[in-house]
């Protein structure tokens, strides 16, 4: 416990210091400011002991959501139990986590004595995922008399899981991208008959219908055309490979590069797994930071964001070698492999064009790169100085080498999809969709 003076023994010493001042001139003043010092010096003793039995009963809990969607408001609630024989009167301020909104919990604090119970609600917001720790709380008394102040430290910590939006709570997507999600959904169900290789049903034989497809012995029991109705195969796997290098950690409008792949990548796995595929994720950037298999089932959607919700960019140049290497010795089966990355320039992009093309020997590949927003600025602002023109001719001799560079590795065998970051994910689904029904 820290011992402060409070507002009461301030005035007293501000008394005190007149009385001083008025001996220099009249010394009888002197045994006043003697006498006045004794009770002063009792009534602080008081209170420093008043103040460690207030500090010696009194029980914090905190109650707070496990999980919350990122940018969504949810309480936190401080329980105060006195249980020392003196009102508890001061103030309770709660340390948040950075990034949280409001930055600063402080409140005014009133509660009886003899087991009472007060309560301290407040409402945040945290715009950035992972986990998020609020505590410890301090706690600020006065004591009877208001001589002295005691301020204590309490270890009431708790943690929340910021995660994206959607995938906090049990209702699925964003309402904004609900309807463009469910159309894509029919869209597949719409050709899951007819194009796949697997059987799926026994019909009647319509105009337009492929004659290969008649089943005779169908045909000749029912004395009219049947033909053999066929889906696209299920239980394929799919694996996402998420790169939290340096270049994911430039500023995308919406947050990072970082957390526009991590939405996307959650949402590529939402549609994998509830079309009856399996997902998988890796991360990585000069290291591997995380591998989980693929799993099946829309029930397994929450390890998915266990795996990458409290991700972040260490800064460093990423190296595929070690992820793909850890992939082809832990994937043995055909996959679509879906790496969520950029790509620069083409020094850049030549370290990992030979590691992507032996990837895609085994497996389909999809280099899904998050374009610069900063870059698309540059191009449409008008030059105004020299500086202007500098900075555009630098910009497009980029924006050129990027281009070379994902034709290089369309050359290679690697599909590419190159789109903005706050436009990536319902291309991405597309171009899954169209992937998912080429067979390939």
């Amino acid at each position: 416990m820290r011992i402060r003076p409070g507002r009461n023994l301030m005035r007293a010493a501000i008394a005190l210091g007149a009385l001083a001042l008025l001996a220099l001139v009249w010394p009888k003043v002197a045994w006043c400011l003697a006498i006045a010092l004794l009770p002063i010096a009792a009534l602080v003793l008081f209170d420093r002991r008043g103040l460690e039995q207030r500090f010696a009963h009194v029980r914090l809990e905190r109650t707070m959501p496990a999980v919350v969607g990122r940018d969504g408001g949810f309480l936190v609630a401080l329980r105060v139990a006195n249980g020392s024989r003196y009102p508890l009167v001061g103030r309770l301020r709660d340390l948040v986590p950075a990034g949280a909104l409001p930055a600063l919990s402080e409140h005014a604090l009133r509660v009886a004595s003899g087991g009472a119970v007060g309560d301290v609600t407040a409402e945040f917001h945290i715009p950035v995922r992972g986990r998020h720790q609020f505590g410890p709380v301090w706690l600020r008394l006065e004591g009877s008399m208001g001589l002295l102040e005691g301020q204590q430290e309490i270890p009431c910590m708790a943690s929340v899981k910021v995660l994206p939006e959607g995938f906090s709570s049990e209702h699925g997507l964003r309402q904004d991208e609900l309807a463009a999600i469910r159309l894509l959904d029919k869209q597949t169900r719409a050709r899951h008959q007819g194009m796949g290789t697997e059987f799926e049903s026994l019909s009647e034989y319509r105009p337009g219908d492929d004659p290969r497809r008649i089943d005779w012995r169908a045909t000749a029991r029912y004395r009219y055309p049947i033909v053999r109705r066929h889906q696209i195969e299920r239980h394929r796997d799919v694996m996402v490979l998420i790169d939290c290098g340096r270049l994911m950690a430039a500023d995308a409008g919406q947050g990072s590069k970082l957390d526009c792949a991590v939405d996307a990548g959650l949402t590529l796995g939402r549609v994998a797994l509830e079309s009856g595929d399996r997902c998988g994720v890796g991360l990585f950037d000069d290291q591997v930071l995380g591998y989980l298999p693929p799993v099946s089932g829309p029930n397994s959607l929450r390890w998915l964001a266990e795996s990458v919700y409290d991700v972040r960019s260490r800064w460093r140049e990423s190296d595929f070698t070690l992820m793909f290497a850890t992939l082809q010795m832990r994937q043995r089966k055909r996959s679509l492999v879906v790496i969520l990355s950029d790509i620069l320039d083409l020094e850049t992009s030549g370290r990992f064009r030979s590691s992507l093309a032996t990837l895609a020997r085994r497996h389909v590949v999809l280099f899904a790169a998050l374009q610069t927003p900063l870059l698309g600025r540059i191009v449409r602002t008008p030059v105004e100085s020299m500086l202007d023109g500098s900075r555009k001719a630098v910009t497009f001799r980029i924006l050129r080498q990027r281009q070379q560079a994902a034709h290089w590795l369309k050359r290679s065998g690697v599909h590419v999809l190159d789109v903005e970051p706050k436009r990536f994910t319902i291309p991405l689904i597309n171009q899954f969709i169209e992937l998912r029904q080429r067979h390939l």
